[in-house]
Order: C-alpha cells, then structure tokens, then sequence
C-alpha cells in the first residue's frame, strides 16, 4: 500500500505542471482596423529592411518583394504551416507515456483483523522497438524542411505578383504619355484640316477620318488611366498593404527600362528550385515513413510491474505484453512503398514540367527582344522622317499638316515599341518564374 503513494503523488506533480490553455481572439473588426493601418513607414518593416540590408534601396521590385514577404498574408500563412510541420518533430520524439492504474476494492464480508479494502496499483511502461521514435522523427524533420522550402515558393510567387503588377503600372503611365501626345497632335491636325477645309482645300472625308483616329486616341488614353488605377490597386494588394499606403511612394521603374541578356540557369533551375527541393523532401518524408512501416513489423514491448495489498499480504507482480505480429504489417508497409512512388513521381513530373517552361520562357524572351529590335528601328526611322519634313516646313517645300501628320506617325511607332518592350518584360517575367531566379 505504502509503495503506491509516491505514485500517486508523481502524478498529482505532473498534473499541476501541465501547460495552460491561452484563450486567443480572432476578431474580424480588429484585423480589418490593422490592415488598414498598415504603412510602408513602420518601425518594424524598416527594422526588417534595415536586417535584409535593403533599407537605402528605391521603391523597386526587389525592395516591394521584401515587403509582400513582410505584409502578405499568404507569406504569412506559409510560416505559420512551416511553424506547425517543425512543431510535429517534437511530437514524433517523445517517447510513449507509461499508464498509472489503481484499482482499489472493498470486501463486504472482513475477517478480522484485516482490513476490508484491498489495494491494487500497476504501471504499463511501454518500449518501442527498432529504432521507431528515430525514424519517425527523421520523417518529421523530412516533412518540415519541405514545409519550409514551400516558403520560399511562395516568396517567389509573392515577388511574380509585385513584379507583374509594377509592369502593368509601368506600361500604363508610359502608354498614357504617349497618348496624350498623340492626342495633342491629333487635334493640332482637326484644327488645321478644318481651315483647310473651309478654305476648299481639302474635302470633309479628310477631316472625318482625323476625327475618328482622334476619338480612337482618346478612348485608348481613358483606357490606359484606367488599367493605371487597376494596376496600383493590384500592386497594393500583392504586397498586401491598402493602397494609400502606396499613393505618396515613388515608385522605381528603371528596371523595365532594359533588357537584361537572355541569361539561362538550366542545372540551377533543374535542381535548386525551391519548389522541386520541397518535393524532394517530400520523398525523404515518404521514405522515412515506409522505414517506420518496416519496422513496426517488429512488436514493441509493454513491460507492468505491478502491486497489491490483500488481507495484510504485499504482492508484487511483473508482467510482460507484446502483440503477436501475425499479419507482419504488410498493409501498412505496401501503402507506404505506393506513397514512395508517388513522391517520385510528382518529383520527376515537375522537373520534366520545369524543363518545358525554359525552353518556352526562353524562346518567348529571344523572340520579343527580336521584336524590340524591330521596333525600335521602326521608330528611330519614323523619328528621321519626322525631322526631315520639319526642315521641308521651314524651307516651304511642304504644309505644316504634313509635319503634324509625321510627328503622328513618329508618336504611333513610339507606342508600338512600348508595347513591344512591355511584352519583352512580360517574357522576362515569365523566364525568371521558370528559373525562380531575377535576371541580371
């Protein structure tokens, strides 16, 4: 009797040093309050790009990515899963709880002069073997490195999402210059065409077919100050801050400005993505998993050491349990082996997938830098003729509206090769989304 005291009393220990339960609110009203109040300017994302070194950097891509990494509530998302698979390592490494049973009893019938209460404790203590808890923690360490290389996935995507959004942005303004250019020039020519006309000049079909190209111009300006307001909208949203908080940054576009040389990783890309690793962890995990298989073939051991107190006699038992392994864990271990091979698979149907967009993304990319080319020549000759037929204008040879109509050709060939240069940068884009990794 006096043996399971210190028992008992182990166990009331353990019980009173239990972790808490922390109750944690989630209110709607208040996340809804903290993303509106949300600022470039916070202390703590200035520490963090002050920690990444890019605190003197401009408001580019590479400074607004670390800031979606920061803000982003997907990226946040992923830290949390990462923080959750890296917690089930301790889990996979406790070892099995013993079991405290007490079991006392009461004789209605006493012989004196015992006591009519009998006493009864025992301990279950369980003993893996084979080396179980070691292998289903490597499984667990397996799965949050994959959990953690599934981060720096996402950190790519945020950076796609900014990087595409600051291109629209970009072509957008840009477009919108040219237009209002366009524009002015168009009404430069109605306004001459028209005293021309009045004059008999030139017929009323001339001055309908300016206004038209002039409508038409001004409809593409209204569009692209449209596609401006969306795109400032959607970069707010892929860095995941309210869009006032981007109204009074300026914003550094000057990498759209060039093209960087069609420079390809294949072997980096091939084996270093982050995406591809992550499925090669995924693999160790399901490696792991089917050695624990195997080795749950062997049965764990369950030792009881017991005691009882009866009619003033002590006894002391010792008992041994172990499951007879009759099936061998056949089921188990053959779901683990398919699961392998699905890994694999994945895993190899990916990077198969990854070679097919390198040579797409940068096949695209040689072609639009092709077009740039073209492009630009289109309009360094359209610029040419334009200069030649101001100097006719001074010299008389031909009428101010044929250097107006010039200046409009010159401006046309302007937007062609912006628009040639924006689907360059779009190819870019979706090079260094194959290669995971910025062009230089």
């Amino acid at each position: 009797m006096n043996g399971s005291i210190p028992t008992v009393l182990a166990s009331l220990v353990f019980l009173t040093s239990c972790t808490r339960f922390t109750h944690q609110r989630v209110s709607a009203a208040r996340t809804m309050e903290e993303f509106a109040g949300r600022s470039l300017k916070d202390p703590d994302f200035l520490a963090f790009l002050e920690a990444e070194s890019a605190a003197d950097l401009p408001w580019n891509v590479e400074k607004l990515s670390l800031a979606a990494v920061y803000f982003h509530p997907d990226l946040a998302l992923a830290r949390a899963e990462a923080d959750e698979a890296a917690a089930k390592i301790r889990t996979a490494g406790m070892r099995p709880n013993p079991v405290l049973t007490f079991s006392p009893q009461y004789a209605t019938f006493r012989a004196p002069p015992f006591t009519p209460w009998f006493f009864g404790a025992n301990v279950q203590v369980p003993f893996e073997t084979a080396g179980k808890r070691a292998k289903r923690t490597d499984q667990a360490v397996a799965a949050a490195e994959a959990a953690r290389l599934r981060v720096s996935v996402r950190a790519w995507a945020a950076r796609s999402r900014v990087r595409s959004a600051m291109l629209e942005l970009y072509g957008a303004r840009q477009n919108g210059r040219l237009l209002e250019t366009e524009q002015q020039l168009h009404e430069s020519a109605i306004r001459k065409l028209t005293a021309q006309m009045d004059a008999g000049e030139v017929s009323p079909f001339e001055l309908t077919q300016a206004r038209l190209m002039a409508n038409r111009t001004r409809l593409a300006l209204e569009d692209a100050r449209r596609v401006a307001a969306t795109a400032q909208t959607r970069l707010a949203s892929a860095v995941g801050v309210p869009t006032q908080a981007l109204e009074k940054t300026k914003l550094d576009f000057s990498s759209f400005e060039r093209l960087p040389a069609p420079h390809l990783s294949r072997r980096r890309a091939l084996t270093e993505r982050p995406d591809l690793l992550a499925l090669l962890a995924d693999y160790a995990a399901a490696e792991h998993a089917l050695r624990l298989e195997v080795a749950k073939q062997f049965p764990d051991v369950t030792l009881g050491p017991g005691y009882d107190y009866n009619s003033g006699q002590n006894r002391w038992q010792l008992g041994v349990s172990l499951p007879v392994p009759l099936n061998r864990n056949q089921g188990p271990i053959a779901e683990a082996e398919a699961r392998r091979a699905t890994a694999e698979k994945r895993f190899l149907a990916q990077q198969v997938a990854i070679e097919g967009e390198l040579d797409l993304a940068l096949a695209a990319y040689q072609a639009s830098r092709s077009k740039v080319a073209t492009a630009g020549q289109l309009a360094k000759d359209a610029a040419t003729s334009s200069e030649a037929t101001q100097s006719m204008v001074r010299a008389g040879a031909v009428s101010g509206l044929e250097f107006t109509r010039r200046q409009i050709e010159a401006c046309a060939a302007n937007l062609a090769l912006q628009s040639a240069r924006i689907e360059a940068q779009i190819a870019a884009g979706a090079l260094e989304d194959a290669m995971q990794s910025p062009l230089r």
